[in-house]
């Protein structure tokens, strides 16, 4: 008969399993109620309800848990504590690319730099683009003016072709129906709702869109030069000799006088030319600090490409690029 402290030890660790089996089937739930409080900004609320999860078995659960409790930590700027999360969190699921950058962002924080040049160098050797270098670090300036960073963007360029000619970007052309824009872009299908644009983010901000007409024809195309070189290794080229550092000189000379400019104050020079049927439009403004790789901050960038079908129709229209802009 099995009695005092080896029956209380048994008793507390029937308890121990109890709790475990408990906290496994309501993982999923607790998980779901943190996403929508981070989605408020919630964070001390996020870690108190899924600190009790920490230590869970199931690796993807335990995944899961110290990612969104290393995302909550970071947002409250304790970076030394969201660093031991999110090493965790890479330990569990290396290939996790959005993680990876969360660890690369608490190691540049808490001063392992080389740690974090290391993760940068991995993930874009990886092949991994659709992605914001800097993860709304609160050090971004410093992090894009870091030469090592600067360095390594250079290693890893990926090119982004814009042809004005034929009116394409990454050999989608205007005109196109959605479904084939779809399969050349290798994306998902969208909503059914024709003229709903395409889009790909760096962060907080639109690198580019692709907007739809109301019979779902692609009628303008937006690409946000100024984004894609602080947060991907994208690099555009416009043909004909222009690339992202051209300027309202080097684009006049090539392309010939614009068919109308405006400006927005004196910051703000938007440009655009009529090329048989499909209007190009350049927008140039002095970059923000720090300026892009490659780019003078004395003088106004190349900061948005737009191809449109139909200058005179809202249907299809892209999404605001900037969120900082309005």
């Amino acid at each position: 008969m099995i009695r005092g402290p080896l029956l209380s030890l048994l008793a507390i660790a029937g308890a121990m399993t109890a709790i475990g089996q408990d906290l496994e089937s309501t993982v999923e739930p607790a998980l779901e109620q943190a996403r929508q409080l981070v989605a408020h900004h919630r964070y001390g609320e996020v870690i108190e309800l899924l600190e009790p999860f920490s230590q869970l078995d199931d690796p993807e659960a335990r995944y899961a848990v110290s990612a969104e409790l290393g995302r909550a930590h970071f947002h409250l700027g304790d970076y030394s504590t969201a660093d031991v999360l999110f090493r965790e969190a890479v330990r569990l699921r290396p290939r996790r690319v959005e993680t990876a950058l969360y660890l690369e962002a608490t190691s540049y924080l808490t001063g392992n730099r080389q740690q974090a040049y290391r993760i940068l160098r991995e993930v874009l050797g990886s092949g991994a683009t659709d992605l914001y270098l800097a993860v709304t670090l609160p050090g971004e300036r410093s992090f894009l003016a870091d030469p090592e960073v600067r360095r390594i963007l250079g290693e890893t360029t990926r090119p982004v072709d814009i042809d004005i000619d034929r009116g394409s970007v990454l050999g989608v052309e205007i005109g196109r129906h959605r479904p084939d824009v779809e399969r050349q872009l290798r994306i998902e299908p969208g909503p059914a709702t024709a003229n709903s644009a395409l889009t790909a983010s760096a962060g907080p901000y639109l690198t580019w869109a692709f907007g739809f007409d109301d019979d779902g024809a692609l009628s303008e195309i937006m690409v946000h030069n100024e984004h894609l070189l602080r947060y991907t290794p994208y690099r555009m080229s416009l043909g004909r000799g222009l690339d992202w550092r051209a300027t309202p000189s080097t684009a006049t000379g090539t392309l010939g006088a614009p068919t109308s400019t405006s400006r927005d104050g004196d910051d703000v020079v938007v440009m655009a030319w009529d090329r048989g049927g499909v209007e190009l439009t350049l927008e140039f403004a002095p970059p923000r600090e720090p300026p892009p790789p490659g780019i003078d901050s004395a003088d106004p960038m190349l900061r948005v490409v737009r191809l449109r079908a139909a200058p005179d129709s809202e249907s299809g229209s892209v999404p605001d690029p900037d969120p900082d802009s309005r």
